[in-house]
């Protein structure tokens, strides 16, 4: 099974203008399977600034988020708990909260071993997000730091169709912070049920170098 089932609807509404603001890329981006993942400088829902190798020792999901994609709201709860703004929500997909533990071999989220992190791309309007959209998103869908579940939002622009391509999807970073997993994107690397989820009990176990 691959990712993701569309039945026909679009990613994004991209009908709205966006606003030019500063822009910079991490280095590499798009992040390179097997490599170190890119070092981003990110703000969380609760406005504090943070690099992601900040959560180096632990596993790292990273889902990169258009705000007005349906299947990313999907994934985040809005079967459960409403569309954001509402947005059209994929009705294929549902919270990767509740389909993680199916796949997962026993292991549940939140876990003190993985950490979740949602990373706002685009906002509703296609424009670079901001931490208020970060906080209003982790209002809304309950997404809470005690339970290691983060929404990120960089302090740059890092819109690019290089972004916009990674959308929706996930990635898995191990211990070492190496991107071993890459389910993003219409076509995906790897599946999400087949390879990223049901994979995710092996790297708990690595022992970090």
């Amino acid at each position: 099974m691959m990712l993701y089932s569309y039945s026909g609807s679009s990613l994004f509404n991209t009908s709205r203008a966006t606003e030019h603001t500063q822009t910079r890329f991490p280095d590499p981006w798009p992040p390179i399977l097997n490599q170190a993942y890119p070092d981003l400088e990110l703000i969380d829902q609760d406005g504090e600034s943070f690099k992601l190798s900040y959560l180096k020792g632990k596993v790292i999901i990273i889902e990169p988020i258009g705000m007005n994609c349906p299947a990313c709201q999907a994934f985040s709860g809005a079967h459960d708990y409403g569309a954001f703004k509402n947005n059209a929500i994929e009705k294929h997909s549902q919270s990767f909260r509740k389909i993680f533990p199916l796949y997962a071999k026993g292991l549940e989220l939140p876990s003190k071993d993985v950490i979740f992190v949602q990373l706002l791309l685009y906002d509703m309007r296609m424009g670079k997000p901001t931490p208020k959209n970060a906080r209003e998103w982790a209002r809304h869908f309950k997404i809470y730091k005690k339970n290691n579940h983060f929404v990120a939002v960089s302090p740059y622009d890092m819109r690019s169709d290089a972004s916009f391509k990674m959308i929706p999807g996930f990635q898995l970073i191990d211990r070492n912070f190496i991107l071993r997993i890459d389910s993003t994107g219409h076509s995906p690397k790897h599946g999400l049920y087949k390879h990223l989820i049901p994979m995710t009990p092996k790297f708990v176990k690595q022992i970090a170098k």
